[in-house]
């Protein structure tokens, strides 16, 4: 098999009902992810690869998990909290990395220190909330693989790199889901820790329209500076994913939008 199913999907915290310190405040974009976790339920995926923008992070590569587990905690361990584990596909992981060694892409694997006990690769909420969405409600539960890129990589090198994750699902014959862990321009308020910017909303619709037309290759000549000042997080895993969609090509369909904080957040699904 390959590529089965895969998804842009955010990460705010107050998506989780559990966390949440206002429920109705993300409830449309929570509605989407719960839809997109049916979607990911019916392709049937073994693993679920999570690219992460906040997770471990090695300058010049792109970390890839190679733990056995992994494991993480959302919200205040004394209060209102969840926590999820699942174990690690380190075939699938040791296949990308395989790939990438082909390509001389910079893979840096995560394996910890093994003296202390068998290592646990950590969680945080850019994993955390998409895959509490797609991979945690489902029986049996789906392996996982988390790559975490430097966002100072060539744009080719990413795309290259999707392609990799897309080559190694065929090569170990997984049913695999692939998600980009994004959230999008992050200055949409004054009130906000980045402050305002109106290129958060013009980054925020130009990214629906590329996703809608399904012509992601367009975000490939935004100019570093429309990023800064749109002050994005999921630029560099959506291109990782239009690398592996180049390999399995998939129909796009948005399932909602919006901005009710200071960040905007687009929940998409990609199907054969």
């Amino acid at each position: 098999m390959s590529l089965v199913f895969a998804a842009i999907a955010p990460h705010g915290s107050d998506i989780v009902s559990q966390v949440a310190d206002d429920p109705a405040v993300m409830a449309q974009t929570r509605a989407a992810m719960q839809e997109l976790g049916r979607r990911c339920a019916a392709a049937r995926p073994e693993t679920v690869v999570v690219l992460d923008p906040h997770g471990l992070m090695v300058s010049g590569a792109i970390s890839l998990g190679a733990t056995a587990t992994a494991f993480g905690i959302l919200g205040d361990p004394s209060g209102r909290h969840i926590q999820a584990g699942f174990e690690c596909d380190l075939e699938l992981a040791a296949a990308i990395e395989a790939d990438s060694d082909r390509q001389s892409l910079p893979i840096a694997r995560l394996v910890g220190d093994k003296r202390k006990g068998e290592a646990i690769l950590p969680l945080e909420w850019g994993a955390l909330v998409p895959l509490w969405f797609t991979a945690h409600p489902l029986t049996p539960r789906p392996r996982i693989v988390v790559l975490a890129p430097d966002r100072a990589l060539s744009r080719e090198t990413l795309v290259r790199a999707g392609l990799a994750i897309a080559r190694a699902a065929e090569r170990t014959g997984r049913r695999v889901a692939l998600v980009a862990s994004c959230d999008q321009g992050h200055a949409h308020h004054p009130g906000g820790p980045y402050g305002f910017d109106p290129a958060s909303a013009e980054h925020d619709a130009e990214m629906i329209v590329a996703i809608a037309e399904d012509d992601l290759e367009r975000i490939l000549d935004w100019e570093e500076s429309f990023l800064e000042e749109a002050k994005v997080d999921a630029y560099w895993q959506t291109i990782m994913l239009m690398g592996a969609l180049g390999h399995t090509p998939m129909k796009p369909e948005l399932l909602s939008y919006e901005a009710p904080t200071y960040f905007g957040m687009i929940v998409a699904a990609f199907a054969p």
